[in-house]
Parts: structure tokens; C-alpha cells; sequence
């Protein structure tokens, strides 16, 4: 809304500064030489520039577009990783006859205790 809001700030403006310099004007172009209303190299000169910034935001958005993509790419292949892994550990969690709730992802096999005793020496 604030840029819709300075672009007709400017516009207005534009506008009132071609109406009050309607006199014409003599322009050098390299080897061309033309008289034009001044109202006219205003208009041109805008206009220039609102198609050059066009092209700039086109090249920027079909960046953002292009890099977005690639990492939704890589998001999909990712998730496909995590996809074979997380069966991968179920397989495993099976072999050794563990059960693995496939909701609780946060619980990791744990290894069984060793069966030989161990004795803690304490210093005093």
C-alpha cells in the first residue's frame, strides 16, 4: 500500500513538473539533432525509467524463483533421504526385536547392558 501510495506521489509530481515547462527544447543525441517539448523528455525519461526498473524486478524475481525452486528441489530430495533412512532403522529395530513406535520419533535404540559386573573403587 506505502509504494502504491509514493508511486502516485511521483506521478502527480511528474505530472505538474512537464505541465508547468511546456517550452521546447533543443536535444543532442550523438549525431542527431531534434527540437522536442519538454513535456515529452519528462514523459520519455519516466517512462526509461520505469522500464528499466521493470527489467530489474523481472530479473530479480526470476532469481528468487529460480533459487526457490532448487531448494524445494533439494527439499524433496531430502525428505526422500530421510524417507529410506527412518525405514532403513526400522528394519534394523526389527532385526534385533525391538519395537519401534512409528509416532514416537524421538526414541533411539538402546544397547543392551553388559552382563558382566562391574565393581566401582571409591577413594576417600
Amino acid at each position: 500500500m506505502v509504494f502504491m501510495i509514493l508511486t502516485a506521489i511521483v506521478a502527480v509530481l511528474v505530472a505538474v513538473l512537464a505541465l508547468q515547462n511546456s517550452m521546447m527544447v533543443d536535444l543532442t543525441l550523438f549525431m542527431w539533432s531534434f527540437r522536442l517539448n519538454l513535456v515529452l523528455v519528462v514523459l520519455i525519461s519516466v517512462i526509461c525509467g520505469f522500464l528499466l526498473a521493470l527489467a530489474w524486478g523481472i530479473k530479480v524475481k526470476t532469481q528468487s524463483l529460480w533459487k526457490m525452486r532448487k531448494l524445494n528441489e533439494q527439499i524433496a530430495l531430502l525428505e526422500d533421504d530421510k524417507r529410506i533412512l527412518r525405514e532403513k532403522v526400522e528394519q534394523l529395530i526389527k532385526a534385533q526385536g525391538g519395537v519401534l513406535d512409528p509416532a514416537d520419533t524421538t526414541t533411539t535404540p538402546v544397547a543392551a547392558p553388559d552382563p558382566t559386573p562391574t565393581t566401582t573403587v571409591r577413594k576417600f
